[in-house]
């Protein structure tokens, strides 16, 4: 088979898992929402604003926002865009790690590495959910393919991209301009113009437009959870590394091994390593909750580093060097077991998740946008992605990632006073959220009417309220 075949057989299979997915569980993440309506309000002219004359960056993705205005130009539905967006990534994802596991001579188990990301349970909700994650995990997983094939300036400029695709992307660059700069000395001003070339134009804008160079987002969640929704260190890295389950365990010891040998042999595996070992760190002591999307983009080289524990295996085993048939068929067929027993369960979370934002949350947006003024009334909600999307009504976040207003209410949970100090005409509360407690305060009540809630059996509801005085 030629290799054009093989990297299109490795393209498609990647997208037909990942579409496969999101027809069963239909699953778009809330968060995504939010991008989505500052993208069609970038391509309506209205300005990089998710309420129209509040110029606050509420999204940390940057690029995929304006990709997404961009397909919504030429009349492609931003929902629609960011599934096509996210399905050509994650081929072109997977078409890279076959490369880069060839570069460094994987030879017949060059797949391995390719089949583990094509399956893995962790990514495809990832990659899938409407969030900027398989645009992020491309960037960077060719940046560091290329900087292994010595190709600096492709390298750097993908690190540059991802860094405008999301914040933590700067960590990436930042390594690939030492090593890089370490490695050439003499080119290190020229090495310097790609990223200031994307980067200030971006950076400028974003001092100018919004005030800060820094998405509001990141202030308002290490807000909103300094006071609830974080793990401890011990359970954040348990989640990082999938300790859940005996596959983690397995998982983290052939990293070690796989990477030790990479190092070894290929003198690859130093700089990717550092990656890992810094974004867990930070991921595990950052304060914040972590969301699967969050750390999706890390398994692509964390499963390359692992499956290099096979390939070491069969280098010191003269035995299975000469049944590298078998040892394919066993590996392969053990990772396809593994993984169709997590994306059993995935399956089944992710159902759960859609259906609570279909019963629930865009019914409640049906509600006010049938019932409220849509451009006069501020809703007061938390979960504004579909609510406010589906809406079209101006918002106040309860959670602040788009009201900078919340972020001193939240940091000290004083979350009735900011009803108080706002008065928003409705009020959305999730039942049983921490930061809804005041919904049977009787001062509350006295203030606001419950109007319809959008209870469930087996799922807490959503109840909306409206300011009768």
């Amino acid at each position: 088979m030629s290799l054009r075949l093989k990297l299109g057989g490795i393209f498609l299979a990647a997208v037909a898992v990942r579409m496969a997915f999101h027809l069963v569980t239909g699953f778009t993440a809330d968060d995504a929402y939010i991008t989505f309506r500052y993208s069609e309000n970038l391509a309506g002219g209205l300005g990089f604003v998710y309420n129209v004359g509040e110029q606050v960056m509420g999204t940390s993705t940057p690029l995929f926002t304006w990709l997404l205005a961009m397909l919504a130009l030429v009349r492609i539905p931003v929902v629609t865009g960011a599934l096509l967006v996210s399905l050509v990534c994650s081929g072109l994802t997977a078409v890279v790690l076959y490369r880069l596991a060839n570069n460094l001579r994987f030879g017949s188990l060059s797949w391995l590495p390719t089949l583990a990301y094509i399956v893995w349970p962790r990514s495809i909700p990832a990659e899938t959910c409407g969030m900027e994650t398989a645009l992020f995990t491309l960037m960077v997983t060719a940046a560091l393919y290329y900087h292994h094939r010595h190709l600096c300036y492709y390298a750097i400029g993908l690190a540059t991209l991802a860094t405008l695709t999301r914040p933590e992307g700067a960590l990436v660059l930042f390594l690939l301009l030492v090593s890089s700069c370490r490695k050439d000395r003499h080119c290190w001003k020229s090495y310097l113009v790609v990223p200031a070339l994307l980067l200030i134009p971006w950076l400028s804008f974003a001092q100018f437009y919004f005030g800060s160079i820094l998405p509001h987002s990141i202030t308002a969640k290490l807000a909103l959870y300094s006071r609830f929704g974080t793990d401890s260190w011990w359970d954040s890295l348990v989640y990082l590394l999938g300790w859940h389950n005996p596959v983690g365990w397995l998982m983290f010891p052939a990293a070690v091994i796989g990477g030790w040998w990479l190092n070894r042999k290929q003198n690859f595996g130093a700089l990717e390593a550092c990656w890992l070992i810094v974004s867990m760190i930070a991921y595990t002591f950052s304060g914040t909750r972590l969301f699967f999307w969050y750390v999706a983009p890390l398994y692509p080289v964390y499963l390359l580093l692992a499956t290099a524990a096979v390939v070491w295996v069969r280098e010191r085993s003269e035995f299975l060097h000469y049944r590298q048939r078998m040892l394919a068929s066993v590996v392969s067929t053990l990772l396809l077991i593994l993984s169709v027993a997590g994306l059993y369960r995935q399956v089944d979370h992710f159902r759960t998740m859609q259906t609570y934002s279909d019963e629930f949350l865009k019914p409640v947006a049906g509600y006010l946008r049938e019932n409220a003024n849509v451009s006069r009334d501020l809703v007061g909600a938390e979960d504004i992605g579909y609510i406010g999307y589906y809406s079209k009504c101006r918002i106040l976040d309860r959670d602040g990632l788009v009201s900078p207003i919340a972020v001193e209410y939240n940091r000290n949970a004083e979350y009735f006073d900011l009803i108080l100090g706002t008065r928003p005409d409705w009020v959305g509360a999730a039942v049983g959220s921490p930061i809804s407690g005041f919904i049977n305060d009787p001062q509350f009540l006295a203030d606001y009417r419950l109007v319809r809630d959008f209870g469930g059996r087996n799922i807490p509801g959503y109840n909306l309220y409206r300011r009768v005085r």
